[in-house]
């Protein structure tokens, strides 16, 4: 038999959260990681019960079927329980059972039992957090729009995870100008929510609501919800179809044009992709109106996330479009940007 540091613990697997080199697991399939191969002092990260070692230490995410644990010793004090009393000292295991120095009971080493180390992490109780991260970008653009010239654009998201769902929530405002003319003075505040696919299918709701002063409208908004359908996924990606119902809406600042409420499809495409010198992102949504043959809205992005390292900040390239297939009298269908982004990112 050999040795392993003991995990942090919980249920049906065993992450390797924080180690100890003193501390021991043994298993009915030999080594889980060795002594010297220490993840600490790292994080540590959720995901569906199971913990993992948070960055710089992403390529050592490990874990353990309880059915592989044969027993377990620490050398630390460790808090122990199965539902009930919580025992707080050096633990093992053998034969089943596991024993606190802390407490005159014993627990049985199943899916019940709980190991943890930090009194504020106990695994019951962050199970069902949502796991947020938070990112802040500025950038520089060149602009086609109303009129060419260039601005800049400033945003912030956030983005929850569980288990179930994700939340998103952002806002960017741009500017850009061109002599005393404006090319793009607009804002978008976007929320959305989707469940997290078990299969292929999955249903979401999203909002993009805000202003287009460029092009004379004092406020608009697209709400949609309906079915998304992840057509492919594996480690360094993913590719989601959506597919639902709209509601279009814009108020424009003349007071003779009359504002257009227009129930729409929503039709969209989510592409994400890890290509180790960059991750390409792209997003594409398409909301063709029901009333109206022809009239409809196009938003679309796609950027690389390049000059990446462990720290928070990185730099993304990328392009913009914003299309709407019936504009206002005296402007333009399609208002393109390029731009230079510096991201901060945060958890």
């Amino acid at each position: 038999m050999r040795r392993a540091p003991w995990p942090h613990y919980r249920g049906r697997s065993i992450g390797l959260a924080t180690l100890r080199p003193c501390d021991c697991l043994f298993t009915h399939e030999g080594l889980v990681a060795s002594a010297s191969n220490r993840l600490v002092p790292g994080g540590h990260r959720h995901d569906e019960g199971r913990h993992f070692p948070e960055r710089p230490y992403r390529t050592h995410r490990l874990r353990r079927a309880r059915d592989v644990v044969e027993s377990f010793v620490t050398d630390d004090a460790v808090l122990v329980s199965s539902g009930g009393v919580v025992s707080r000292g050096p633990a093992n295991a053998a034969g089943g059972r596991v024993a606190s120095r802390g407490g005159l009971e014993t627990s049985p080493l199943d899916i019940d039992l709980e190991l943890w180390r930090d009194p504020s992490l106990r695994p019951a109780d962050i199970a069902g957090a949502r796991q947020w991260t938070t990112q802040a970008d500025v950038d520089v653009s060149g602009r086609n729009g109303v009129v060419t010239g260039s601005g800049f654009s400033a945003g912030f998201s956030a983005k929850g995870v569980t288990k179930a769902d994700t939340v998103i929530a952002g806002v960017r405002l741009l500017r850009a100008e061109s002599g005393n003319l404006a090319s793009a003075d607009d804002l978008h505040a976007t929320v959305s929510y989707e469940t997290n696919p078990t299969d292929v299918v999955f249903w979401y709701a999203r909002s993009d609501t805000g202003y287009d002063n460029a092009r004379l409208i004092d406020f608009f908004s697209v709400n949609a919800a309906g079915w998304g359908f992840r057509l492919h996924t594996d480690g360094k990606g993913k590719l989601d179809a959506r597919l639902g119902l709209a509601h279009r809406f814009e108020q424009y600042a003349s007071p003779s044009q009359s504002s257009l409420s227009a129930p729409s499809a929503d039709i969209g495409l989510v592409f994400s992709r890890e290509l180790g010198w960059a991750v390409w992102d792209t997003s594409l949504n398409f909301v063709p109106s029901f009333l109206t043959t022809g009239d409809f809205y196009v938003r679309h992005e796609t950027s690389l996330n390049v000059l990446r390292n462990a720290g928070p900040l990185s730099l993304r390239v990328g392009v913009s479009n914003d299309y709407r297939s019936k504009p206002l009298p005296t402007q333009v269908k399609t208002d393109t940007a390029y731009f230079l982004r510096t991201t901060y990112v945060w958890k």
